[in-house]
């Protein structure tokens, strides 16, 4: 069986920033507002769903958001966002950054080819990710401030 990282096991490999540097900028304002662990909850639990939030008077120990994040982390998603939708992303960039990680981390002890069988990839896919740099994707704005000095 191939080696697939779970989305939970993100902050062990990675500080929270680089984590929220990875998530689309849309929900990385969720995770700043409710913390990377319970941002990570929600997408292992609800991932490339849209998510209704309550609204603060209708948040309750029995919702299925307080289930995954927290009764006080529901409360603060209800503060901002409460009354709408949210985009749960499915982690790709995540989970795949922390494959890459581990591939470049055995490939000091293992042949490229153990590492293809033992992550199921290709050859050319373990040659691709050894050679190239890790750069994680940062979330930054393109946009020139118009009134900046």
């Amino acid at each position: 069986m191939a080696y697939r990282p779970h989305i939970t096991d993100a902050q062990q490999v990675f500080s929270d920033q680089e984590i929220i540097n990875l998530m689309p900028k849309s929900y990385a304002f969720v995770a700043r507002l409710i913390g990377v662990e319970a941002a990570l909850n929600l997408i292992h639990a609800f991932g490339g769903t849209r998510l209704f939030v309550p609204a603060k008077h209708a948040v309750n120990v029995q919702h299925e958001i307080t289930h995954v994040v927290g009764l006080k982390a529901l409360q603060m998603m209800a503060d901002q966002l409460g009354k709408t939708y949210i985009e749960i992303p499915m982690g790709t960039p995540i989970t795949t950054a922390m494959r890459n990680k581990a591939v470049r981390e055995a490939s000091k002890k293992e042949s490229n080819t153990k590492l293809a069988r033992k992550f199921g990839l290709t050859l050319r896919s373990i040659r691709t990710i050894l050679s190239t740099e890790e750069k994680l994707k940062k979330n930054e704005d393109r946009n020139y401030d118009l009134f900046a000095n």
